[in-house]
C-alpha cells in the first residue's frame, strides 16, 4: 500500500513539473513575440525559471501548514511570470526581509523598549490570562487601573472632542490617518495643526500616500509645512507593479496630544465620517479617547512610524501621568513587518475565550480559516454570535466577498445584521460584553497581514457602553433570514464566490 501511495506521488509530482515547464515555454513564447532579440530571450528565460524555482523552494521550506503555502505554490506553476510578479508585491516574508535592511529598529523590535513597564495582577481580572497572552505575544504593555477610556461614536461626537483637545496642545501633536482629505472638516482639523505649529508647538502629521495623495490640495500642504508643521508620508510612490510597498498600507488613526490625551478607531480625516457626504448620509463609526498612562502606547506606535518613514527618532518623554478607571488595558498593533499577525491571533485568543457571546462589526468580512473554525466552535458550544455588517457599501467588490460568507455563517446558527441603508465602518469585537476592541483592524486578511493597524483591547466599564450601543444599531438593522438568503439566483452566488476568491488583494 504505502508502495503505491509513493508511486502516486511521484506521477502527481511529475505531472507537476511538466505542466510547470510547458507553462514556462507558452510564456516564453508569448514574450517573444515582443522581444524579438535571442539573447535577451533567453537571458529572460533563465532569470524566470531560476526565480520561479527559488520562491517554489522557499515557499516549500517554510514552517506553514499546506493551505498557506498551496496558493502561491499554484500561481506560480501555472503562470510563473504573473505568479513572480505577484510574490514581489504580495509576500509579507518579501516586505519583512526589505525591512531588516532598511529599518533595523523596528525588525529588531528596540521600540518594545520604549513601552511603559507595568506589573498587573493578571489574577485580578476575568480576562487576564487575554491580557496575559498579550504582554507575552506582543510585547505590548498592559495597563491596570491606571487608563481612562471613553467610546466617541460616529464623527460628529469624534471631531468636535479632537478639536477641543487639539487646542489644548501645550508641547506637541502627532497625529496619523489613513486618509487625510483637504474639505470641510479636513481642513478645520488641519487648520489647528497649522496654528499650534506657529505658536511653537511640535507637530507631527502622517498619511498614507495611498489613501490621501488623491485627496490632498497639495498648494494647502505646502501652507502646512511652511507653518511648522512636519509631514510625514507612508510610502509614497507612483502605482507600479515593481513597487512591492504599494501593497503594505498605513490603515492606522491615531492622534496623541501631550502624551496625557490619544485617539484610536476607525474614522478618517473626511466629511464623509462627520456624515457630510452625499452618497453616504450617515456614517456610522467609532472611535475611543484614552487618557493616562496607556496613552505612552498609542505614542510609541506613531514614533515607530515616524521612523519608518524617515530614519528618525523622536525623542519626546512619555508621560506617565494616571488617569483612575478600574480594569486592564492594551493598545496592539500589526503589520507586515511582523512574522505573525499579532492582532488576529489576538482575536482569536479572545473568540476562543466566549463563554457567552461574541458580538463582531466590520465593514469587510472575510474570514480565515483559523477564525472561522474558532466561530463554529464557539457557535456549536452554545456562544450567540452577532455579526453587523453594512447594509450600503463603499466598494461593491468587498460587499460581494462580504456576502459570500454568510450562508456558512447562518448555518452555524450565527446571526447576522444589515444595517439598513447605510454603510457601517466601525471595527469592534465584544466578548460576553465584557471584553472588547475598538481601532482601525478590519476582519479580513488586508487588515491582519498587509496593513499596518492599531487597536485598542480593554475589560473596563466602557464596554458597557459599547454593548448598549451595538443594541441600538440592532434595531436599526434587519436580520438575514437563512432561507430566504439560499434563495438568491446562481448568477449572485457566482459573482460572491468570485469576488471572495480574490478578496485579499482588495
Amino acid at each position: 500500500m504505502k508502495k503505491g501511495y509513493v508511486i502516486f506521488a511521484l506521477v502527481i509530482l511529475a505531472e507537476i513539473i511538466y505542466v510547470f515547464f510547458l507553462t514556462i515555454g507558452v510564456q516564453i513564447t508569448s514574450v517573444g513575440q515582443v522581444i524579438r532579440n535571442n539573447t535577451i530571450l533567453y537571458i529572460f528565460s533563465f532569470v524566470l525559471m531560476i526565480t520561479s524555482l527559488s520562491i517554489i523552494t522557499r515557499i516549500l521550506r517554510k514552517p506553514e501548514y499546506a493551505y498557506n503555502k498551496s496558493h502561491w505554490i499554484l500561481i506560480l506553476i501555472l503562470s510563473p511570470l504573473i505568479g513572480v510578479i505577484l510574490y514581489f508585491i504580495f509576500a509579507r516574508d518579501y516586505a519583512i526581509r526589505k525591512l531588516i535592511k532598511k529599518r533595523p529598529l523596528i525588525a529588531n523590535e528596540v521600540f518594545l523598549g520604549l513601552e511603559e513597564t507595568t506589573f498587573p495582577n493578571y489574577d485580578n481580572n476575568k480576562y487576564g490570562d487575554i491580557f496575559k497572552y498579550i504582554k507575552a505575544t506582543t510585547g505590548r504593555t498592559v495597563y491596570e487601573d491606571d487608563t481612562h477610556l471613553e467610546v466617541l461614536n460616529n464623527g460628529d461626537v469624534f471631531f468636535p472632542r479632537l478639536i477641543k483637545e487639539l487646542t489644548k496642545a501645550k508641547d506637541y501633536i502627532f497625529m496619523e490617518f489613513y486618509i487625510v482629505k483637504n474639505d470641510r472638516i479636513g481642513t478645520k482639523v488641519l487648520d489647528v495643526l497649522k496654528e499650534k505649529a506657529l505658536d511653537g508647538l511640535d507637530v507631527y502629521l502622517i498619511y498614507d500616500y495611498y489613501g490621501s495623495n488623491k485627496y490632498l490640495d497639495h498648494k494647502y500642504m505646502k501652507s502646512l509645512i511652511a507653518s511648522g508643521v512636519k509631514i510625514g508620508i507612508f510610502d509614497p510612490a507612483s502605482i507600479s507593479i515593481w513597487n512591492s510597498n504599494l501593497n503594505y498600507r498605513n490603515h492606522r488613526k491615531a492622534t496623541v496630544i501631550d502624551g496625557k490625551v490619544g485617539f484610536v478607531g476607525g474614522m478618517n480625516l473626511g466629511d464623509e465620517y462627520n456624515h457630510e457626504d452625499k452618497k453616504f448620509g450617515f456614517w456610522r463609526d467609532t472611535h475611543v479617547i484614552l487618557k493616562g498612562n496607556g496613552v505612552t502606547s498609542i505614542q510609541n506606535v506613531f514614533v515607530k512610524d515616524w521612523y519608518y518613514i524617515t530614519n528618525n527618532v523622536i525623542e519626546k518623554p512619555m508621560d506617565k501621568s494616571v488617569e483612575s478607571l478600574k480594569g486592564f488595558t492594551s493598545i496592539i498593533e500589526s503589520g507586515p513587518d511582523f512574522e505573525n499577525s499579532k492582532i488576529r491571533d489576538v482575536y482569536f485568543k479572545m473568540i476562543n475565550k466566549a463563554k457567552k457571546s461574541i458580538k463582531l462589526v466590520t465593514p469587510y468580512l472575510i474570514i480565515e480559516s483559523e477564525l472561522m473554525l474558532a466561530i463554529k466552535t464557539a457557535a456549536n458550544s452554545g456562544v450567540q454570535v452577532e455579526l453587523l455588517v453594512p447594509g450600503k457599501h463603499d466598494y461593491k467588490a468587498v460587499g460581494y466577498a462580504t456576502e459570500s460568507y454568510y450562508e456558512q455563517l447562518l448555518k452555524m446558527g450565527v446571526k447576522i445584521y444589515v444595517y439598513n441603508d447605510h454603510f457601517v465602518h466601525s471595527k469592534i469585537l465584544i466578548i460576553d460584553d465584557e471584553l472588547a476592541s475598538v481601532g482601525s483592524v478590519n476582519f479580513d486578511p488586508r487588515s491582519f497581514h498587509l496593513n499596518f493597524e492599531v487597536t485598542v483591547i480593554f475589560a473596563n466599564s466602557s464596554v458597557d457602553y459599547l454593548v448598549d450601543s451595538f443594541k441600538e444599531d440592532l434595531k436599526k438593522s434587519r436580520e438575514v433570514d437563512f432561507e430566504e438568503w439560499k434563495k438568491r439566483s446562481f448568477v449572485t452566488k457566482f459573482i460572491q464566490g468570485l469576488f471572495s476568491m480574490f478578496s485579499p488583494l482588495l
